[in-house]
């Protein structure tokens, strides 16, 4: 650090000092150079003088003069300026609004070509479409046709099939359990309602001993039944009648109410 009078120096003096601070001159002294000379014995006095006098002063360089300018010249140009600048705009908002034009044009040609092709094309098909599911639905009702007459076929088939089945079942029935003809005939008197009347009773030779035994002679008697064979008719049925009505209570006319009732209900 440099220092004054025996002290280091604060900011402010040695900022004092570098301004007042001489750059010292560089340039060589004549006189130093003596009788000294070059290796070709130029005297190096000589040899500096001629350096010093080749020396181009160096011109600093001098600021164009701006030329002058009316307010006419000035207004005529920024006019010039703002024609240019609206050509350019015009110009250029042309080709934008035209290529915008042009593009907006294509699609809204397209859609609208789109929408009408569509229309136009179901249009044509539509009679086509037409005449082909007429075909179709000719096919399927010639193909629909048979089978139904299949399933008409089989739907009387299979009731004529449980008829016969339900025959046979109530005719074993009766046989297994000959009581029922108890029953047929408890239910054709109340049916009739003939108690002082004289009552004939057709059955089956079989029934019939079936009743004697069961009710008794004496009951037979008063009850004014008569008790009449008859072969031709099946195990548990009847018929009975009286001078004014009669009633079929075979097991054949029984049967036949039954599953016509059933068929009936059943919707078939």
């Amino acid at each position: 650090m440099s220092k004054l009078k025996g002290r280091p120096l604060n900011a402010e003096e040695a900022d004092e000092l570098l301004r007042n601070w001489s750059v010292p001159n560089m340039a060589p002294d004549e006189r130093s150079f003596g009788d000294r000379s070059t290796a070709f014995g130029t005297p190096l006095s000589d040899l500096y003088k001629k350096e010093m006098a080749e020396e181009v002063p160096v011109e600093e360089p001098q600021e164009p003069e701006l030329p002058s300018i009316t307010m006419a010249e000035l207004e005529r140009i920024r006019q010039d300026a703002y024609e240019e600048g609206l050509k350019q705009g015009h110009e250029q908002g042309y080709i934008d609004g035209f290529d915008k034009g042009v593009t907006e044009g294509k699609e809204a040609g397209y859609k609208e070509g789109l929408e009408l092709g569509k229309t136009q094309g179901h249009e044509d098909v539509k009679p086509l479409i037409e005449e082909q599911l007429t075909g179709l639905r000719s096919i399927l009702d010639n193909l629909t046709t048979p089978l139904n007459k299949v399933d008409e076929q089989v739907e009387k088939q299979l009731v004529q099939l449980t008829v016969m089945l339900a025959e046979v079942i109530i005719y074993q029935e009766v046989k297994t359990s000959p009581d029922v003809i108890l029953h047929t005939l408890k239910l054709s008197i109340d049916s009739l309602n003939a108690e002082q009347e004289k009552v004939r009773i057709h059955l089956h030779p079989e029934d019939l001993e079936l009743i004697k035994n069961s009710y008794g002679e004496q009951t037979i008697a008063d009850n004014n039944w008569q008790l009449i064979a008859e072969p031709t008719l099946e195990r548990g049925g009847c018929e009975v009648k009286t001078a004014q009505s009669s009633l079929d209570m075979t097991l054949k006319t029984r049967v036949k109410e039954t599953l016509d009732s059933f068929l009936h209900n059943s919707g078939i």
